[in-house]
């Protein structure tokens, strides 16, 4: 029993450390969006190019993809090993797979490849669909046991 307090501690532990790196990463991110964004927008010259939108997008979903890390990463250091984290790795997945489909050259991409992502996509989706539906139940069952097994809307 004291060597699971230890290993808890020493992943908390872990998770502040690796939080605190994301930080950095989210700054490393941001801070490239801006840049591109300051580029983009002050190049008079020339109209906006489909690959600067691209490049734009890219850095956002990148900015998002690391709040997203991090939020999980602050998750596992309060101890919270809920579905809640569960749902944050499989939203990291679908902005990962939509991050890719921004930056894919249709042209120089096979139907298979397309069709790979597409499988992947739907995959995160039917995920997201099966946590909801148990932090659904989940959160049903805590009501029922809450009201002592009665409806709250039973005026009996």
């Amino acid at each position: 029993m004291h060597f699971v307090k230890l290993y808890f501690r020493f992943e908390r532990l872990v998770a502040h450390i690796l939080l605190f790196g994301m930080v950095g990463v989210v700054l490393l991110t941001l801070w490239g969006f801006l840049r591109a964004t300051g580029l983009a927008l002050f190049d008079f010259d020339q109209p906006l190019e489909y690959s600067a939108f691209q490049s734009l997008f890219d850095r956002v979903l990148a900015a998002i993809i690391a709040l997203e890390l991090a939020h999980s990463i602050h998750q596992m250091a309060l101890g919270d090993h809920r579905l809640a984290q569960v749902r944050t790795v499989i939203v990291i997945g679908v902005l990962a797979v939509v991050r890719k489909l921004i930056l894919l050259e249709v042209d120089s991409t096979s139907g298979t490849f397309l069709a790979g992502l597409a499988a992947t996509f739907l995959a995160l989706g039917g995920l997201l669909v099966m946590v909801h539906f148990v932090d659904s139940r989940e959160q049903k069952n805590k009501a029922t046991t809450v009201t002592g097994g009665h409806d709250e809307t039973d005026h009996r």
